[in-house]
């Protein structure tokens, strides 16, 4: 467990041993921020019938009853978890978590309920879980979690405690992966770095990948080469528009004389370009998040077309 993740985990064993938790509960953060990991580790307290304290003050599964067992193994009758290989998660799956609720349960007193990528929910299967949030049965518990907690109907998230994982920056962060297996250990001065970098920052084969579209996107930017290689990675490769955003955002800083991480240029745009630039990354990163089904080669092609659109046009 992450060393940023250990406040909210006494706060929720603070709540857990005055029996003031919430019956729904919103952890929410970054991809790799660990909301997984929180969100796991609290179900697994609420199930377990030997839970102790830790030396700071953390409450822990004891892992050896046999509700632990159970639930490691995937077949403990009192805990349901959420999610689905399709886009979305509709209504079907909802009714069949408050139809779990409905029942008493079979081994220990508290039912618990993992809702995965809750963002991805469609309207009537948030309407339909909010029911269930409105009108708790005892001693049961929903945990949904998610990276884009904007996306939620706001009657969910108001019946609904937020936890909100905000990871370290800069060097603060580097410590903190210090000893993350396999950690890529290429130097770097970048005082933005953040947890969205994870992927780049613990897997040296992942920030070469970056190195190298960097490069492709500069040669793009500056002289309209290498568009193949761009599109490439912005189709295939999950990571390749937050990397856009992060080479645009950095060209921003820099642009405006702040300091940035070496790899980062100076290119002959104005204020007003990148700040354009920005925008239609933006948007589309938005697009590909809330849009179910989206041509990515050719949202990816249009982008790069827009792009080249801002860069040649002539300032007024």
């Amino acid at each position: 467990m992450q060393t940023w993740l250990q406040g909210i985990q006494q706060q929720l064993s603070r709540q857990i041993t005055e029996n003031k938790l919430p019956h729904g509960l919103l952890i929410s953060g970054i991809h790799g921020a660990g909301y997984e990991e929180i969100s796991l580790w609290l179900v697994n307290v609420l199930l377990c019938q030997n839970i102790h304290n830790d030396e700071k003050g953390v409450l822990q599964a004891c892992e050896q009853c046999k509700t632990c067992q159970l639930y490691t193994s995937n077949n403990f009758p009192d805990h349901i978890t959420l999610s689905s290989d399709k886009a979305t998660i509709g209504v079907d799956e909802v009714r069949t978590l408050s139809q779990f609720f409905e029942k008493t349960a079979h081994i220990g007193q508290a039912k618990t309920a993992l809702v995965k990528r809750a963002d991805t929910m469609t309207i009537s299967a948030a309407n339909a879980l909010l029911k269930t949030l409105e009108e708790p049965t005892e001693n049961s518990f929903i945990i949904l979690v998610t990276d884009s907690p904007e996306t939620l109907l706001p009657t969910i998230i108001s019946r609904c405690q937020q936890f909100e994982i905000r990871p370290p920056v800069g060097e603060q962060l580097f410590s903190a992966l210090a000893n993350t297996p396999n950690s890529s250990s290429k130097p770097t001065h970048d005082i933005f770095v953040n947890i969205s970098h994870y992927n780049e920052l613990s897997d040296v084969k992942v920030a070469d990948a970056f190195d190298e579209f960097h490069e492709n996107m500069m040669h793009y930017l500056c002289y309209h080469q290498r568009r193949a290689e761009v599109i490439k990675v912005l189709v295939d490769d999950n990571n390749g528009m937050r990397w856009l955003e992060k080479i645009i955002v950095d060209l921003m800083r820099s642009h405006w004389g702040w300091q940035v991480n070496s790899q980062t240029t100076k290119v002959a745009l104005s204020d007003d370009k990148l700040w354009q630039i920005y925008r239609l990354v933006q948007t589309m990163n938005t697009k590909l998040k809330t849009l179910i089904q989206v041509n990515r080669q050719f949202v990816s092609e249009k982008l790069l077309v827009d792009i080249s659109t801002i860069v040649n046009k002539t300032e007024e």
